[in-house]
């Protein structure tokens, strides 16, 4: 949220109403792990189911968070012909269970959750963009554009999202002019090379978030988040829990953005004397 809060703020100095790409890369196949699920589907899928989930409990027993890789062997243990592996998970249950010690009666509520939202469907990269478009664009996306937006009293419009496009993409676009295991956004490059200039790089696919891997390297920013986190005053996660994800991130493990959510929720739970 916070590069589109900054961003919104240069917008609003020259105008009140925007466009943005929101439900791009969920109708036409944008993001990276839509390929990444194909690729895992075309060199695993022939695996023994009972084979891969061996393999994923293993990673999730003996590898720690933040291993690159540890959560696409653990989507290994889901049925890619029917599931959709939740690559983007910080906390497994495993993990929150360790993370939350005594409060967490109800570990396999949220798994239990997801699983009841994915699609039906023999396509894989049409379960996993519906998955996407249904719940991760309408709860996260447009619920951090909107904020940032309004924030600068900017109206942001989606084009993608009229209803006329979100019906030609999931009705009568295949899946082989979205995505393969290689290249995603088919269709959409195809469009641009027939309307953009020629030098326009087509190829180039970047997100859009904080540096967080370099802010907790040193500095304010690493000290404030262990003082956040290892206060007394913190004792929903478990502190040896932490240290070992804070040890973790200064090892070259991608632990940021899971600290960054701990952070986030402490400092709310302290501005709102919530109790748990």
């Amino acid at each position: 949220m916070i590069p589109t809060a900054l961003i919104s703020a240069l917008i609003r100095r020259h105008c009140t109403v925007a466009l943005g790409g929101d439900g791009g890369d969920e109708l036409f196949a944008g993001y990276r792990h839509y390929t990444g699920l194909l690729r895992l589907q075309q060199r695993c899928g022939r695996v023994p189911l009972g084979l891969r989930r061996v393999a994923a409990r293993s990673a999730e027993q003996f590898l720690p968070l933040g291993f690159k890789g540890r959560n696409w062997l653990q989507a290994l243990g889901v049925d890619l012909d029917r599931g959709v592996p939740l690559i983007a998970s910080y906390f497994d249950a495993g993990a929150r269970r360790r993370l939350l010690s005594q409060r967490a009666p109800a570990v396999g509520v949220a798994e239990a959750g997801y699983q009841s939202r994915v699609p039906r469907g023999s396509d894989l990269l049409q379960r996993a963009s519906r998955m996407d478009f249904q719940n991760y664009l309408a709860e996260d996306i447009l619920v951090k554009t909107d904020r940032s937006s309004m924030m600068h009293s900017i109206e942001l419009r989606t084009p993608m999202l009229d209803h006329r496009i979100v019906e030609f993409a999931f009705a009568k676009v295949p899946s082989s002019l979205k995505a393969t295991p290689v290249t995603g956004k088919i269709l959409l490059k195809k469009l641009a090379a027939r309307v953009l200039p020629p030098e326009f790089d087509q190829t180039r696919k970047q997100g859009f978030s904080i540096p967080i891997a370099s802010w907790l390297k040193r500095g304010p920013w690493r000290e404030r988040f262990r003082e956040v986190l290892l206060d007394s005053e913190q004792r929903i996660f478990d502190h040896g829990c932490v240290e070992r994800l804070l040890q973790g991130q200064s090892r070259g493990r991608t632990n940021g953005e899971r600290l960054f959510g701990l952070v986030m929720f402490e400092l709310w739970r302290r501005e709102y004397r919530v109790q748990i």
